[in-house]
């Protein structure tokens, strides 16, 4: 008998746990959701249905060229070190003209919790990016972390091909960006 009420109560914390785990991820998903209908109606990204060449190469067009597409890679982790579960959304800008000028290009998308909700930062990594000469790819998060690979054209270097490329991490807590030499 009590093994079978032990199992009960086994069963109703995971259950629990689990369902916690599930608000949270359906609460970075709603928080990014957010971001992303609000940085199309503030005319950063295109609409998926405005997001085409025939739309943005029509002479007098003026709005954004490029959008947010279906493909992203998103990472959980506790980021922020508030004990709870943040997201790390990345993607890489769809060119709506149909080049590929921004072939090397990615958006980051920081989902922090907040008490009780989430706020969105799509800049911080970007704010620690631009002082250097090349640029980032935000390939993951694991607790207070951020990492991914640096990269720089050296002065042989095609457009596809960065030969300069080092692992790279971000303490989320104290911006410090740490890079092989």
């Amino acid at each position: 008998m009590r093994q079978f009420l032990f199992s009960i109560l086994l069963l109703f914390a995971v259950s629990s746990i689990q369902a916690q785990s599930g608000t949270s991820y359906s609460k970075i998903m709603a928080a990014f959701e957010q971001w992303k209908t609000s940085s199309i109606q503030k005319g950063k990204y295109a609409s998926a249905a405005n997001c085409k060449m025939e739309i943005v190469t029509k002479d007098g067009y003026k709005g954004p060229n490029t959008g947010i597409p279906q493909d992203l890679s998103i990472h959980f982790a506790d980021i922020n070190g508030d004990g709870k579960l943040d997201g790390l959304f990345t993607f890489h800008p769809q060119q709506c003209d149909g080049g590929n000028a921004m072939m090397n290009a990615q958006d980051r998308v920081l989902v922090l919790s907040k008490g009780t909700t989430y706020t969105t930062d799509a800049t911080y990594i970007s704010n620690i990016e631009q002082k250097k000469e090349g640029w980032f790819t935000v390939t993951g998060a694991l607790e207070g972390m951020i990492f991914g690979t640096y990269n720089e054209y050296g002065p042989e270097d095609g457009r596809c091909c960065p030969s300069i490329r080092k692992p790279f991490t971000i303490d989320y807590k104290t911006k410090k960006l740490e890079m092989e030499k």
